[in-house]
Parts: structure tokens; C-alpha cells; sequence
């Protein structure tokens, strides 16, 4: 099995939007509204073409994903994946940026699917010879990587203008708030850490030095080491905002930006490549 930036990404998209249409109900994403919507908008939107059986919408948009998790018919399953994402985006009650960013980087992508002539994505690697291909496929990979550091860079200056992001206090409004806030069971604990000026102070400007350097891997070599270990303190970094604010599709979103931010399109690796002691290894023999 190859596996690169293109392939998981793909795959990280589709179990994000899989879980949250899977695992709630109707009410849950759509609310009572998408029956009386009356807007051009979504005349051609899966969820309002079957407004009336959202079951079926639901079902449908169910076996697409898990065709484009098993990696099938990149070709047609890349236009597909859009659609649905676009769909849930335009019509659920619950969307939120993730899904914003998740329908940005479908429709990227389409043109890349475009290029893969393999039955499966996980196999085989996309290989191009003509010249302006390869020009087509590597800008769009760049358009990518511009819209990911720019959601970074945006999250960091916009933060900067804030109050309690300048005086270190804002991570201890966000994990104790009532609605957005950790699991009430470890909010004790997290008062706690949180009550401590430095620890608090650490945790808020640690996350907005964090998001700049994050921005600024833009301009890191593409052979550079050090995207990978960045790669992996990207993601842990998502997966406690997963843990504190239960947004799992947006951890998987997220997860798929930074690879396909991260890792060159031009890098495949098996499996076992992607371990994590591998990673600090490859990182510590670069230094």
C-alpha cells in the first residue's frame, strides 16, 4: 500500500463528513428549515433534491464516502465527494468552518482525481510525463498549500486584535464555557491548570506562536525534515481541541490540510514509514 498526501487526505476528508452524517440524526444536522427552504442555491443540493427522504440522501452520501475511503474511481469519486460535502455544507444546521474548509480542499482536488487513472488510489502512484500536466497538476497542489497557510495565518492575526488573546487569558474562557468548554467531568481539573497565571499564559500564546509557525511552513524547503515533526505536533495540536471542545470532523479536516500542506505531493510511503518513532528518527538524523 503507497500512501502520500493525496490518498490519506482524501480518505481524512470522507471519515470526517462519514461520522457526522452517520452518527446524528435529521433534527441534529438539518433542524426543521431545509423542508421550507425556497432558494436557487439549492436547487441542485443533494439534501434539498431529496428533502423530503433524507434518509436516502443520507444513504447515498454514506456509500460515496466509503467508495472514496476504500480508495475506488478516483476519477469519478472526486467530483462526487465534492458534491456531498457541498451539499452538507450549504444545508446543515451544524457546519461549521471545518466544513467550509473541507469543501475548498474537495473541490482542489478534483482536478488532481482528475489526473489518477488508477482504479485505486492506494496502490499505485500517480505518474505524469507530459510536461504541462505535471504544470496543471503541481498548481493546483499549490493552491492548496496557499489556502491552508492563509487559514493559519488568518487565525493568528485575527487573534491578535483580541484582548484575551493579547493577555493570555482566552484558552481559559474557551475549555470553561458553558457550551464550548472541556467535559464537565475534568472541568474541575482544567480550572485548575488553567487558574495558574503562567500555565494559562503559556497554553494561549503557545497556541498563537503555534498557528504562525504553522503559516510560516510555507516557505520551508520541500525535502525539509522538519515538516514532518511539524506534521505531528499539527495534528496532536487538533487532536486536544478534539478532546477539549468535541469537534471531531474538524480534527479530521484539519488532519487532511496539514498533510496535504506538509508533505510533498511528490512523496509516497508504505505504511510503516509513517510510524511515529520514524518520523523523530528521519528529524534527529537531519540535525
Amino acid at each position: 500500500m503507497i500512501i502520500n498526501s493525496y490518498n490519506l487526505s482524501r480518505t481524512l476528508l470522507a471519515i470526517g463528513l462519514l461520522l457526522t452524517i452517520t452518527f446524528n440524526s435529521n433534527y441534529t444536522l438539518f433542524g426543521l428549515d431545509i423542508i421550507h427552504l425556497d432558494n436557487p442555491v439549492f436547487d441542485y443540493n443533494l439534501f434539498y433534491l431529496l428533502k423530503e427522504n433524507l434518509w436516502l440522501a443520507k444513504t447515498i452520501s454514506i456509500i460515496i464516502l466509503c467508495v472514496v475511503i476504500s480508495g475506488f474511481y478516483p476519477r469519478i469519486t472526486g467530483i462526487l465527494h465534492w458534491y456531498i460535502t457541498y451539499s452538507f455544507f450549504i444545508s446543515a444546521d451544524v457546519a461549521d468552518g471545518g466544513d467550509h474548509i473541507a469543501v475548498n480542499l474537495t473541490l482542489l482536488l478534483i482536478p488532481i482525481t482528475f489526473f489518477d487513472k488508477n482504479k485505486n488510489h492506494w496502490f499505485k502512484n500517480v505518474s505524469l510525463t507530459n510536461k504541462i500536466q505535471q504544470i496543471f497538476y503541481n498548481s493546483f497542489f499549490l493552491l492548496i498549500t496557499i489556502q491552508i497557510c492563509a487559514i493559519y495565518l488568518h487565525s493568528f492575526v485575527g487573534k491578535l486584535f483580541v484582548n484575551e488573546w493579547q493577555n493570555g487569558t482566552a484558552v481559559y474562557y474557551w475549555l470553561t464555557h458553558n457550551h464550548f468548554g472541556v467535559n464537565p467531568s475534568i472541568l474541575s481539573i482544567v480550572k485548575q491548570i488553567l487558574s495558574n497565571k503562567y500555565s494559562v499564559t503559556i497554553i494561549t500564546w503557545g497556541t498563537l506562536f503555534f498557528e504562525f509557525i504553522l503559516s510560516a511552513c510555507i516557505i520551508l524547503n520541500k525535502d525539509d525534515k522538519k515538516r514532518y515533526l511539524i506534521l505531528l505536533f499539527g495534528v496532536l495540536f487538533h487532536f486536544s481541541i478534539m478532546i477539549f471542545h468535541g469537534l471531531v470532523s474538524f480534527f479530521f479536516t484539519m488532519s487532511a490540510a496539514l498533510i496535504l500542506y506538509l508533505i510533498p505531493n511528490n512523496k509516497n510511503f508504505k505504511l510503516k514509514d509513517l510510524k511515529i518513532k520514524n518520523i523523530c528518527y528521519q528529524y534527529l538524523k537531519q540535525s
